[in-house]
């Protein structure tokens, strides 16, 4: 009786098991899409920003391309590349195929730490952005506009494994326009060097990912992060001079499995 007891405790621990590594598996796959409505009033023409955090791509197949074509129906004015787009220098060719699958929308491409830790040829991905009508902004500025409306685009390096020029966040900009800050990894926010520089100035929206929105999560208790995250796990978040959105990125890192952490694609509409 002993020995059934035993052996029906294994059977249910094994079962459990693997129902959570079949619901992680499944996870890795799943994209929510999720919609921010940021603009003054309902009435006010929007600018649609798409932003694409974490992606790690690792192919450019029908899952890819289906992704592509459900963004795209969203009829965004731009699409952003907030940091991790590929975790190998030799995935460039697949990063090519699926910004211009986007086209004529334009892509911006924020730098990660992955892009760094690659070994990834910056000068490269810049001549083969610009091939494709897109842009890699390490530490650069970005600028559209819609009717009467204006957006700009500030995409600093990332904080974790780049240099970060915080002399952008100091210059000049349109008091007009809509001005949104890109930085791959949200401690950045919490610097004491960033904090100063932010408290008097005043953005309309920062992005970041890197956290995965830790890729396996309990309640949104998130216990193993990248270094990097600090406090942030993911959604929004004020911080001097902004208010930060941290997006639990596309893709997977390291483990192609989530659990309590889907994976997302954000819209704003600013």
């Amino acid at each position: 009786m002993q020995i059934l007891r035993i052996f029906g405790l294994l059977a249910l621990v094994i079962t459990a098991l693997g129902a959570l590594v079949f619901a992680a598996l499944l996870g890795a796959n799943q994209i929510d899409f999720v919609r921010h409505d940021l603009r003054a009033t309902p009435d006010l023409k929007a600018i649609r920003l798409i932003q694409i955090s974490d992606l790690h791509l690792k192919a450019f197949g029908a899952h890819e391309q289906g992704l592509v074509s459900q963004l795209v129906a969203f009829q965004p004015d731009v699409v952003v590349l907030s940091g991790d787009a590929v975790d190998r220098a030799d995935a460039l060719s697949l990063l090519n195929s699926f910004v211009n699958a986007f086209a004529p929308v334009p892509v911006l491409l924020v730098p990660g730490n992955w892009e760094h830790w690659s070994g990834l040829d910056f000068i490269e991905l810049q001549n083969m952005l610009a091939g494709s009508g897109a842009k890699l902004l390490l530490n650069d500025r970005w600028s559209m506009s819609s009717t009467d409306r204006r957006l700009e685009i500030i995409g600093l390096d990332d904080f974790t494994a780049g240099r970060p020029d915080l002399k952008l966040l100091d210059a000049a900009a349109d008091k007009n326009a809509i001005t949104v800050v890109v930085q791959h990894s949200p401690a950045f926010f919490d610097q004491g060097t960033v904090n100063k520089r932010m408290v008097n100035l005043q953005f309309d929206l920062c992005l970041s990912g890197h956290t995965h929105g830790g890729q396996f999560a309990i309640g949104g208790w998130a216990p193993i992060r990248p270094r990097g995250s600090g406090r942030f796990v993911a959604g929004f978040y004020d911080v001097p001079g902004c208010s930060l959105f941290v997006s639990r990125g596309a893709g997977t890192s390291l483990l192609q499995m989530r659990l309590g952490a889907r994976a997302e694609v954000v819209v704003f509409d600013l």
